[in-house]
């Protein structure tokens, strides 16, 4: 194996290990350890993060590399969060009508394909950061889990209403053409010298933090793409 073939096993390694950890949730759903699989979806966040990281700074990006990451990420953030929604409403909800399940689960993890498939077809690999078009999808599976800890840690419970609003809502996000800002650009008011403790609070306080941070994020972006639409 040459040098050239050599720089992608890293960031390939690293993006199968993402895959992996959708797989992890996955079972542990099934076994309704439901924190355990909400904490390892946003493992995997980091480890597809690290991908790209590594990526840019080895130059190894490829074709294969861009489909691969995506098929990852469709386990992980498509099919990991929907087994998630289906086993909470499942096993915990007892209120919610029963028939609806399914469909709901199902079209949030269709919708997260949905959107790999758009984004592989619009896009090349290459080391540049673009705005996207609709949601990404490791931030829609990030309110999905980050609500599910957040209504843990408050002692507020799961509304089953509530986590289905989040699930269809960022279902139509994500196949929708609305524009989304790199998070980069919407969380720009964060000084630069100050994103490292910025991030170790936000790790330390992920609980509590995540599902507002998440939130903020659609939001702002929804007032922007509004905005520019009254503005025309």
């Amino acid at each position: 194996m040459n040098k050239i073939e050599s720089k992608y096993i890293l960031p390939n390694a690293i993006t199968a290990t993402n895959m992996f950890l959708g797989f992890l949730s996955i079972t542990m759903s099934i076994k309704e350890n439901y924190s355990l699989a909400a904490w390892l979806i946003l493992l995997a966040m980091v480890f597809d993060a690290l991908d790209g990281l590594t990526a840019r700074k080895l130059n190894a990006f490829s074709e294969f590399g861009k489909e691969f990451d995506s098929f990852c990420d469709s386990v992980s953030f498509g099919l990991a969060p929907g087994i998630l929604i289906f086993s909470l409403l499942s096993n915990t909800a007892n209120n919610f009508p029963k028939e609806l399940i399914t469909p709901l689960a199902f079209i949030y993890a269709l919708a997260g394909v949905v959107r790999l498939v758009k984004f592989n077809v619009v896009t090349t690999a290459s080391d540049s950061k673009d705005d996207f078009s609709g949601m990404p999808i490791p931030n829609a599976a990030n309110l999905v889990v980050s609500y599910f800890l957040f209504a843990e840690v408050t002692g507020l419970g799961v509304e089953p209403n509530i986590l289905a609003i989040v699930a269809l809502g960022s279902a139509v996000l994500m196949v929708s053409t609305i524009p989304f800002k790199i998070p980069q650009k919407i969380f720009s008011f964060i000084p630069q010298k100050m994103l490292l403790f910025v991030a170790i609070a936000i790790l330390a306080t992920a609980k509590y933090s995540l599902f507002p941070l998440g939130l903020y994020y659609v939001l702002a972006n929804l007032f922007i793409f509004f905005s520019s639409k009254d503005q025309d």
